[in-house]
Parts: structure tokens; sequence; C-alpha cells
């Protein structure tokens, strides 16, 4: 019988740390400038080049309505499965982060809610990790249909 691993990658935008489930993580890259898109969602950076495929890059902290993400050493993508919004498949996003932390196991039961009213959809809950209060992210809510499907169009310009 298999148990499932609570591990959590963490990594910060500014001075906020957030955790996403090891599970929807392919791999964290070094940063390169992304190829520009005209006419993307202010918060794409562009598209990389990411094992024959192309993948759009978004700045976190735009998309998270935290400014944007200052390019230094130790800025990266953090490469996601997400899982479309129509049920047909999934779709990899590169998420530009200030830095990468590192990956911890969560105990179950200190993993805290945040009331609906304090939160976007797309954090699920909180964790104090050491002296770090971590947001935990649902990696397939933190793009809405709309999302999607303009990073779709994104990806299908370049390819045109």
């Amino acid at each position: 019988m298999s148990q499932e691993v609570n591990a959590y990658l963490t990594f910060s935008i500014g001075s906020n740390i957030f955790g996403i489930h090891v599970e929807k993580v392919v791999e964290i890259k070094e940063y390169v400038e992304p190829k520009a898109v005209p006419e993307s969602m202010a918060y794409v950076k562009g598209v990389v080049d990411h094992r024959d495929k192309i993948i759009p890059i978004i700045d976190a902290a735009a998309k998270f309505n935290l400014g944007k993400v200052d390019i230094t050493p130790q800025s990266c993508f953090v490469v996601l499965d997400v899982n479309k919004k129509d049920g047909k498949g999934i779709m990899s996003v590169g998420v530009l982060v200030d830095a990468v932390s590192d990956v911890f196991e969560a105990d179950e039961a200190k993993i805290k809610e945040i009331e609906n009213d304090y939160k976007p959809g797309y954090i699920l809950s909180s964790y104090q990790n050491n002296n770090d209060l971590v947001m935990i992210l649902n990696a397939d809510k933190i793009f809405s249909e709309t999302d999607i499907i303009s990073l779709g169009e994104v990806l299908q310009s370049v390819k045109e």
C-alpha cells in the first residue's frame, strides 16, 4: 500500500514564500531570457524551448499582483505540469521566481486552511516551515480557463 508523500518545493517571490506539491514540478531551470511574444498577457514574459517543446514563461510576481520578479543570479523557472481546464491533458508552464528554497515534507496536522474570503482560489493553505510561513499553492488553479486559452493562443502564435 503506497502512502502519498506531502512534499513541497518552496520558492520565493520578494519576501513571500510559496510551496507547490512536488508531483506538479517537472524541473527547475536556470534563467534564460525568454523570447517575447507580442500582445500577450502582462504576466507572460515570453516563451522558451524546453525539451523540444515551446512553453510559456509566467512572471509569478506579476501573476500574483506582487510586482515583478527582479532578475538575479538566483532567479529561475519552475517548470510545472498543470491540468487543462477542458480536461484534455496537461500543459507545461515555466514559472519565473526569485529563488528556489528547498523541498520539505509537510506534517498533515500542521497544514492550516485559510478562509476563502482571504485568499485567491489558487492558494490551498498555509504551513509553518521552521521560521517561514509558506503559502501552499494548487498548481491546477493558478491559471483560469481564460488564462489557459490565452496561453494556448500565445503558443499557437509562436508556432505559426
